[in-house]
């Protein structure tokens, strides 16, 4: 079931299009660019080693930039690097070479659909199995553009300096609810309303099993699982760092079916909920400073319209969350 998101909770100007840019980049004439073709724009640089695969970046730049300005004011300016041999440092390198703000380096469509039907015989799925997944990557692979251009915009904004650094968390230093929040933000109306189905599905089946708020706040990605963390070890990694994940039939992984859209759904409400759709702006920003969520909430709460403490925020989530559920249960296929 994709549900229709946009009927499902009212909160259009968090999603909306349409920011300012400054004016166009130009790709820098050197003797050894990140990939053979550069595309420029006001978003920033996109390289690949075709022209179609660097168009493909620099459209997923301008997305995710657009949406991004919206929810934060404004959008660092960096590169998207397709490539499966360059090494992430060079690219941070390169990038502050030229005075960008962030450099993200991912695998080109084409090798990523080998790398994941390399993972798939890996663990074992017939030949249909596999041809299905392979089917519907290529309307896949813009989402996942826009999601890590996301956490490399996110990054840049409040934790200037960190990528590449040893971290706690599992991505950058914010929250892992925060940092998910921020990148599955950038993807598709379409694309969110699918992480959200997932959850409702699972909060229905099993609502004991999702996590109060307090808890939620606190918690690591499920990435950090023991046993996810060991697929992705077997699965195929490329030289730029793209890691690919071996899952057995049989595997289980508590939290993959509902993080991603509780995250999303925590932003959602926080927005409706103070009424400020670039809410995650002052929580970012109170985190990078060294607030917890628990201090910015005494600190700032009452200034957004929300109350001093997480005990306090439980029973208006707990509300909204029901809402949800409902509207969730009348939603069309």
């Amino acid at each position: 079931m994709v549900m229709r998101f946009s009927q499902m909770i009212s909160i259009a100007g968090l999603f909306a299009a349409g920011a300012a840019s400054a004016g166009d980049l130009q790709c820098p004439v050197v003797d050894q660019p990140p990939a053979a073709v550069c595309v420029a724009s006001a978003h920033g640089l996109a390289y690949a080693d075709t022209q179609e695969d660097a168009g493909t970046a620099s459209r997923a730049l301008a997305e995710a930039a657009q949406r991004y300005a919206n929810l934060f004011g404004r959008a660092p300016v960096g590169m998207l690097v397709l490539s499966t041999s360059l090494d992430p440092v060079a690219a941070i390198d390169f990038a502050n070479t030229h005075d960008l703000e962030f450099a993200q380096v991912w695998v080109p469509a084409k090798a990523k659909r080998a790398m994941t039907e390399r993972a798939m015989r890996q663990a074992g799925l017939d030949r249909a199995r596999i041809n299905q997944a392979l089917a519907g990557m290529s309307d896949q692979e813009p989402i996942t553009l826009r999601h890590e251009v996301g956490h490399a915009m996110h990054a840049a904004m409040y934790w200037p300096g960190s990528t590449g650094m040893p971290q706690e968390r599992y991505g950058t230093p914010a929250p892992d609810w925060l940092d998910e929040a921020a990148a599955i933000a950038m993807e598709p109306i379409e694309a969110q309303g699918r992480h959200v189905a997932a959850f409702i599905d699972f909060a229905k089946r099993r609502p004991r099993d999702i996590p109060d708020l307090a808890d939620f706040l606190a918690s690591e990605h499920p990435v950090r699982n023991a046993g996810l963390a060991g697929a992705l070890a077997r699965g195929p990694k490329s030289d730029s760092g793209v890691q690919m994940m071996v899952a057995s039939r049989g595997d289980r992984f508590p939290g993959m079916e509902t993080f991603y859209g509780q995250s999303l759904l925590t932003a959602l409400f926080l927005a409706e909920t103070s009424g400020n759709p670039q809410i995650l702006a002052p929580i970012s920003r109170a985190i990078a400073d060294g607030l917890g969520f628990d201090a910015w909430l005494a600190r700032d709460g009452a200034e957004f319209k929300l109350p001093a403490t997480v005990a306090a925020l439980q029973p208006l989530w707990n509300d909204w969350l029901q809402q949800v559920l409902r509207r969730g249960g009348n939603s069309e296929p």
